[in-house]
C-alpha cells in the first residue's frame, strides 16, 4: 500500500484511534482490490474511481468515504480526493431535513413528505441525489407552503458546533463594530486563501490559485460580508472557484458555483431540476456564523441563487433587533 505510514500519520493527526486507523486501512485495501487490474491509485481516472465505489455500495459508510478521501489527499491525487468529498457531503442531509420537519411540524407531516422520495444509499455519486432532493422540496412546499418550508430548510443541517465560530463572537465584541469585524474577517480569509494558493494544499475541497485569492480580495461580500443598515450582504464563493474563473460558459459557471451536491448536477440548459426554494438550506449554512457571533438566531433571505438562474448565490442576513447597530 503506497504511503501507508504517511496515511496512518494523517489519520492520527485527525484524532483517529488505532482501531479506527485499521478500519481506514482495510477500506483502502478493499478499494485497491476494486480498481481495474494494472491501474495505479496515483493515476486513477475519475471514471475508474466511480466504478470502484459503485462496486462497494453496501460496504461504505461516512467513515469509509472520508478514509478514501484522506488517502488520495496523502498520495497527491487531489481530483480523486475532491470527488470523494462530493460523495460524502450529501450523506444524511435529507434524513436530517426530515427529522427537522418532524420536530417543527409534527411526525405525520414528516412521514407524508419523506414517503414521496427514495434516498440513495451511502456510496452513491452526488449525481444520484437531485431527483430525491427535487421530490423532497416539492413535497415540502405542497405540505407547508413557501414560508414554513423555508423555516424548515434554513438551519445548520450539517451540525457545525457553536465552538467553530465562538472566536468570531469574541472578535466582534473585541472590535466593537459590525463593520470592523466584517472587514477583519474578510482580511483574515484572504490571508488563509493566499496560504493555500502558495503551498498548493486544498482549502476544504477547493483548489485555490492566486486568481481566486484576488477574486475574493476584490469583493468583501465573498468570505466576509458588507452591512447596509440592518442587513449583512454575503456572496457565496464558487464551489470550484478556479474552474469557475477560467470558464467562459455561463451554464458551466453556475454548476461550478453551486456548493450543493444534492442539486448541482441538476443545473442544465433546460433549467434546474431542483426548485430554488432548496437554497434556503445554503442560507441556513451561511447564517450560522452570524447566529453564533450575535448570540441569537438571525434571519436569512436568499437574494439570488444559481438554481434560480443567477450567476452566484447571494444572501441577506438580518442583524437581530436586540443588537445595537452602529
Amino acid at each position: 500500500m503506497l504511503m501507508q505510514a504517511e496515511f496512518q500519520d494523517r489519520c492520527r493527526a485527525r484524532g483517529l484511534d488505532e482501531a479506527a486507523i485499521e478500519r481506514a486501512l482495510e477500506t483502502v485495501r478493499t478499494f485497491e482490490r476494486s480498481v481495474p487490474r494494472g491501474s495505479s491509485l496515483p493515476g486513477l481516472r475519475l471514471a475508474e474511481l466511480d466504478a470502484a465505489i459503485a462496486s462497494m455500495i453496501g460496504q461504505l459508510d461516512e467513515g469509509a468515504l472520508m478514509a478514501l478521501a484522506r488517502y488520495f489527499a496523502v498520495i497527491g491525487h487531489d481530483d480523486a480526493s475532491i470527488r470523494l468529498l462530493a460523495y460524502l457531503l450529501p450523506v444524511g442531509v435529507l434524513e436530517a431535513m426530515g427529522e427537522r420537519l418532524g420536530s417543527l411540524e409534527g411526525d405525520d407531516r414528516a412521514r407524508r413528505v419523506m414517503s414521496r422520495l427514495s434516498i440513495p444509499p451511502v456510496g452513491s455519486p452526488p449525481e444520484a441525489y437531485p431527483a430525491a432532493t427535487a421530490r423532497f422540496v416539492s413535497a415540502l412546499l405542497d405540505e407547508l407552503g413557501a414560508g414554513p418550508a423555508t423555516r424548515v430548510l434554513a438551519w445548520n443541517v450539517h451540525g457545525i458546533p457553536v465552538s467553530a465560530f465562538a472566536a468570531e463572537r469574541d472578535r466582534l465584541r473585541s472590535l466593537g463594530s459590525i463593520d470592523a469585524w466584517l472587514r477583519d474577517y474578510h482580511d483574515r480569509q484572504v490571508v488563509e486563501l493566499a496560504r493555500h494558493a502558495a503551498d498548493g494544499t486544498l482549502w476544504f475541497e477547493q483548489r485555490i490559485t492566486p486568481e481566486v485569492v484576488e477574486f475574493v480580495r476584490a469583493n468583501q461580500e465573498i468570505q466576509g460580508g458588507v452591512r447596509v443598515g440592518d442587513s449583512i450582504f454575503v456572496t457565496k464563493i464558487p464551489y470550484d472557484p478556479d474552474r469557475f474563473l477560467r470558464s467562459g460558459d455561463a451554464l458551466e459557471r453556475r454548476r461550478l458555483a453551486c456548493h450543493c451536491p444534492l442539486a448541482a448536477s441538476s443545473i442544465t440548459a433546460a433549467g434546474a431540476g431542483v426548485d430554488a426554494a432548496w437554497c434556503a438550506c445554503s442560507a441556513g449554512f451561511t447564517k450560522f456564523m452570524f447566529d453564533v457571533a450575535f448570540g441569537e438566531e438571525t434571519e436569512a433571505e436568499v437574494l439570488s441563487s444559481v438554481l434560480a438562474g443567477d450567476p452566484l448565490c447571494r444572501f441577506a442576513i438580518r442583524v437581530p433587533a436586540s443588537y445595537a447597530v452602529e
